[in-house]
């Protein structure tokens, strides 16, 4: 081809063929533009494991927490204020190093009669609305006692506002919850002292 060149450009030619061929066998800047194209994808990979990594331990704390709450609550057959409020006290620990502020708690007492319905007996919180003394309330079929026999369930609801501190993935507020029932450890019955209220055990 460089014959059709004419002689004064073909030194210039020359050069730049020269360097097209040099630069064809240079492979220097690949693995720096192959690395410019990864990042992005890598740090998008980071930032979304970081996020769901955090949001799958405070759910695992939120499950904790509620299981905590019920099994204290029902090792009582009287729950006077001060041991509610350190029952509710020990979600701090459990939630640690997540803010307990954001947790919604609830800690419930349902009496159950000899027709199967389920009322409120009491009804404690945190951060969140309390049920109302006999208020119908709502128990999973396998928890009711057979029909002609009363029986007394403590439900534990636990809540958290999670809002993850990067929010590259996960944006806005995501609520995780998880509730547990269980039968007291002692007697038929749990109640509150002092009482509640109307409809109140």
């Amino acid at each position: 081809m460089s014959r059709f060149v004419p002689a004064r450009f073909r030194p210039a030619f020359d050069r730049a063929k020269a360097f097209l061929a040099d630069a064809r066998q240079d492979t220097r800047a690949v693995s720096a533009v192959e690395f410019a194209m990864i990042v992005p994808v890598m740090a998008t990979l980071f930032l979304a494991s970081v996020e769901t990594t955090q949001g799958l331990q405070i759910d695992r704390k939120v499950s904790l927490t509620a299981r905590a709450l019920s099994d204290l609550a029902s090792q009582s057959t009287v729950i006077a204020d001060t041991e509610m409020t350190n029952i509710l006290d020990a979600s701090s620990d459990i939630l640690t190093p997540f803010a307990a502020s954001n947790a919604l708690l609830v800690v419930t007492g349902i009496q159950i009669d000899t027709k199967g319905k389920a009322t409120v007996a009491w009804s404690d919180h945190r951060n969140s609305a309390r049920y109302t003394c006999g208020a119908t309330i709502a128990v999973p079929t396998q928890l009711m006692p057979d029909l002609g026999t009363s029986g007394f369930l403590v439900l534990a609801e636990v809540k958290y506002n999670y809002q993850p501190i990067i929010g590259y993935l996960i944006t806005g507020t995501v609520q995780l919850s998880d509730r547990l029932y269980t039968r007291p450890r002692i007697g038929d019955t749990i109640s509150r002292t002092p009482s509640q209220g109307s409809g109140c055990i």
